[in-house]
């Protein structure tokens, strides 16, 4: 599959699955069951784009690296405690410059639905990550990097990945978005960023239940 398909492809089956609890709310289901149609949504959607990145050409693609699983494996669970730290002094930053609110509403938003809703966790924690990393880090920053500067295409993809997030914490969406893409590009494996981006959103869900009411 050529990377305009594969832009096309992954963009249709994410925005689906991004705009799928519109869809449930207009069929005959309680409220209570949309979110855990949602995470089934997700998942069908993480699994989709998987097969769609497995059957693209890599041949023009950024990230030709050779890199063991372990390395692979070992700097993304070390992502996840970097991109902690990266997540803090961004907020630091915007509440100082920006006068943004402590927190993140989206993120408050989530951990709500989450307590009614266990199984939606998964959607955040694991489906979510990946259909994000798939899009922004491997299809989105390629398919404009036929025409742009790497860096350029990085920056566009991490600013539509912030503003997909809606909350107005562009900065620091934004801002992890090209930390994500830093991994990636440092192992050449898609896999890297996945495993920090999913275990980041587990550990700030984790934290969110267990120390924030």
């Amino acid at each position: 599959m050529s990377l305009n398909k594969n832009m096309l492809w992954t963009a249709f089956f994410f925005l689906s699955a991004l705009m799928s609890p519109n869809l449930f709310a207009l069929l005959p289901v309680s409220k209570a069951q949309i979110p855990n149609l949602t995470a089934g949504a997700y998942i069908i959607g993480a699994v989709v784009i998987t097969g769609i990145y497995l059957k693209t050409s890599k041949v023009h693609t950024l990230s030709e690296k050779r890199t063991s699983w372990g390395k692979v494996i070992g700097i993304g669970l070390l992502g996840i405690l970097l991109s902690w730290f990266l997540q803090t002094i961004i907020m630091l930053i915007e509440i100082q410059l920006f006068n943004q609110p402590v927190g993140s509403q989206n993120t408050a938003d989530v951990t709500d639905l989450i307590k009614k809703a266990p199984f939606f966790m998964i959607a955040v924690t694991i489906a979510g990550p990946i259909m994000e990393e798939y899009v922004f880090r491997f299809s989105l920053i390629n398919f404009l990097n036929q025409k742009l500067p790497t860096i350029l295409s990085a920056l566009i993809s991490s600013l539509v990945f912030s503003v997909l997030h809606g909350d107005g914490h562009y900065l620091l969406y934004g801002g992890l978005g090209l930390f994500f893409y830093y991994l990636y590009q440092k192992t050449g494996s898609i896999l890297t960023s996945i495993i920090t981006h999913a275990g980041m959103n587990t550990l700030v869900v984790i934290v969110r239940l267990l120390f924030i009411k």
